[in-house]
């Protein structure tokens, strides 16, 4: 007789195992004359052919290539089918017995999981990130991605909303958190496996952002040209070591006019918006902002990581110890 461990379902191994009479003396002549025992699975023949062959109550089947041991790891293209293996005995006088086979019920779909998750990407601030991994339970359906940070030595994990794709591309907010991936497998018909995560190593400013940032740094006073949101008009930002201010030039006809200052103490923040890489707005409090416009994302790049820089005596985290520069 033949038994089957395991379970008919995607990504088990079935093994079949030679059930030994119970007798003594059976079990003395199964020892003293076996040589060899040769195995062979099958899959039934809608492999090859649909609707299932059935001839009479049994399914036709076909040899499965190379599947010649005992043991079988069921695989994705298995499941709906019905698996049988053969096992031939011989004897030590070359003599084989008839073949004794077994059947499997048809094979179901594993759990659905992720194998080997990683993110792809250089490291730096200005990079496209992407998630990937093997997935195995079936058909996959709409699996899910979330994209968080991490702050070093943090167990604290910070959702970066409407980032649920494969991709993502890094800005200067990233800049000394690790990139996280939490990866949700689901099955076709809806099913769910495990959340699994992946992270980054710690996001770093592109090189020639960070010379940019370091020098204005060392300044601890510098000047960017920039534009009015809206009007598009010409502004000139003043940065120091205690305030940011953004100034309308002076015309034949008027003075210069402060329209916004404001020293680093909180609320001071500056926003970015994913959708649009040239635009950032200075918030001194709920009723003093500014919306500005650079004329490129690596300008936008610098004045948010200077303004940062400044601003680090009100930081938890000093930016200059994530840029590495002495203080």
């Amino acid at each position: 007789m033949l038994a089957l461990t395991g379970k008919a379902v995607e990504g088990d191994v079935l093994t079949a195992v030679e059930v030994i009479p119970n007798s003594e003396t059976q079990r003395h002549v199964w020892s003293k004359y076996k040589k060899d025992i040769r195995y062979q699975w099958y899959g039934d023949l809608v492999y090859t052919a649909t609707p299932k062959i059935v001839v009479g109550d049994s399914l036709l089947y076909d040899p499965l290539p190379n599947q010649n041991s005992c043991s079988y790891k069921v695989r994705l293209e298995d499941i709906g089918h019905h698996l049988k293996c053969e096992c031939i005995v011989t004897d030590v006088f070359g003599r084989s017995g008839e073949a004794v086979c077994i059947e499997t019920t048809p094979v179901l779909p594993g759990i659905p999981r992720i194998h080997k998750l990683e993110i792809e990407g250089r490291g730096f601030h200005t990079n496209l990130y992407a998630v990937h991994g093997i997935y195995s339970g079936g058909k996959e359906g709409k699996s899910r991605v979330q994209w968080l940070r991490s702050m070093v030595g943090s167990p604290d994990l910070i959702s970066i909303p409407g980032e649920t794709g494969r991709m993502y591309e890094a800005n200067v907010d990233d800049v000394g958190y690790r990139l996280v991936a939490i990866y949700t497998p689901v099955r076709e018909d809806g099913v769910e496996g495990q959340s699994i995560s992946v992270s980054t190593e710690p996001i770093a400013v592109e090189p020639d952002v960070l010379k940019e940032v370091k020098h204005n740094l060392e300044l601890g006073s510098v000047k960017f040209e920039i534009s009015s949101v809206g009007t598009y008009e010409r502004r000139i930002l003043e940065i120091n070591r205690k305030r940011v201010k953004v100034v309308k030039p002076a015309t034949k006809t008027s003075f210069p006019t402060t329209e916004l200052r404001g020293s680093y103490a909180p609320p001071f923040h500056v926003e970015l918006f994913r959708n649009d890489q040239h635009r950032l707005r200075l918030v001194v409090d709920s009723e003093n902002e500014a919306d500005l416009m650079v004329h490129s994302r690596h300008i936008r790049d610098v004045i948010v990581l200077v303004i940062r820089g400044l601003a680090q005596r009100f930081n938890s985290t000093s930016l200059n110890s994530l840029l590495k520069i002495d203080t």
